[in-house]
């Protein structure tokens, strides 16, 4: 399943912790509305570079992209700043 938020969650030593959501939705939108778009060109290319041994990789590399926006779900990163002492978190559920 494709993550729909994403959190970044910002925490100082002696401050309050800041989470600020950014729904993911609304890009997984645009991006759907362009791969829909680039797919006629995509089946094009590959389908003329058939012959060469290049279609069967364009086309697959265009399936590898679902299979990308799919693995992000789960997603951590923990980002620490010694300097100033912040731990940045971003979470993609």
């Amino acid at each position: 399943m494709i993550p729909l938020w994403l959190w970044i969650r910002v925490e100082e030593q002696g401050r309050r912790k800041l989470a600020l959501p950014v729904p993911l939705f609304l890009a997984w939108l645009l991006l759907a509305a362009l791969l829909l778009l680039l797919l006629p060109l995509v089946l094009l290319a590959g389908l003329l570079s058939w012959p060469w041994g290049w279609g069967k990789a364009i086309i697959l590399a265009y399936v590898q992209v679902f299979v990308l926006i799919g693995a992000l779900s789960g997603l951590k990163l923990d980002i620490e700043n010694r300097e100033q002492g912040k731990i940045t978190r971003i979470v993609m559920q």
